[in-house]
């Protein structure tokens, strides 16, 4: 099939997602669009793409589920049986539901998947988990799986026989309750508004980056990590029996789990 465009459509509040997403898209031989919801948009944007183009869905675990917020967006994308690839990361304890979530919702808005991945990742509250991963060894995976896409996008005249099978339970994983809301220190904190303006859920007014809508807040931490100051920071007591409690949990010797059709 001749292709059109690359379709990146992904959601990575912390950048390790976008990693992942970026070194796949590096080695598939077409020009590619990024759709990056990592940014709060009040407004969802509406997406349709065509039956040449080629889309990669891409997205962090959460609870072991698709982010609820990224479900929000995925909403207005649709496809015209529109082949597509899926990537989830994961913070080295398990992905669970999120990959048999994702495909579904995918190809419920008219794509079809033909290629799906689970890459282990640094964690997101807890960085010591999974340290610095993806690693060098991580993105050589992430690219050999980007050059079996594109090796199939080149041989492939239809896709319809493909049936990607992917792990997962339904009913699905019931989301967790995030627990960690990270608050600005009012001593600390410049109002310089980075935080607010980086904030994928739009839990931090502009005019008062002081303030956290807990209700709206995901728990990503991206504020934290994006604030010069050091002024935004979670509950440290939370912290710590968190810590302590993934910690037991996870393994950050955890091996990208690929599926493609033989």
């Amino acid at each position: 099939m001749k292709m059109n465009e690359l379709k990146l459509v992904y959601f990575s509040p912390t950048g390790a997602t976008r990693k992942a997403v970026m070194e796949t898209a590096r080695n598939i031989d077409l020009k590619s669009v990024s759709f990056d919801f990592s940014v709060y948009k009040e407004k969802k944007p509406i997406l349709k793409f065509a039956h040449n183009d080629f889309a990669i869905f891409a997205i962090p675990v959460y609870y072991g589920r698709v982010p609820a917020l990224f479900m929000e967006y995925l909403k207005n994308i649709s496809g015209d049986n529109t082949p597509a690839a899926l990537i989830t990361t994961y913070g080295c304890r398990e992905y669970e539901d999120a990959l048999l979530e994702l495909k579904t919702e995918v190809e419920s808005r008219g794509f079809k998947v033909i290629g799906a991945a689970a890459f282990p990742a640094e964690h997101s509250i807890v960085p010591s988990i999974g340290s610095r991963r993806p690693n060098k060894s991580d993105i050589k995976t992430i690219a050999e799986y980007g050059i079996e896409l594109n090796r199939r996008l080149r041989k492939e005249e239809s896709f319809d026989n493909i049936n990607i099978q992917v792990p997962g339970n339904t009913p699905y994983k019931k989301y967790g309750k995030n627990a960690l809301f990270p608050k600005a220190d009012v001593n600390m904190c410049t109002l310089c508004g980075a935080c607010a303006k980086v904030c994928p859920a739009g839990a931090i007014p502009v005019k008062e980056p002081k303030k956290t809508d807990t209700k709206k807040c995901i728990g990503c931490m991206k504020c934290v990590r994006v604030c010069k100051q050091n002024a935004r920071s979670v509950n440290s007591l939370k912290m710590k029996m968190l810590e302590g409690k993934l910690k037991k949990a996870c393994q950050s010797d955890k091996k990208a789990e690929i599926f493609l059709q033989a």
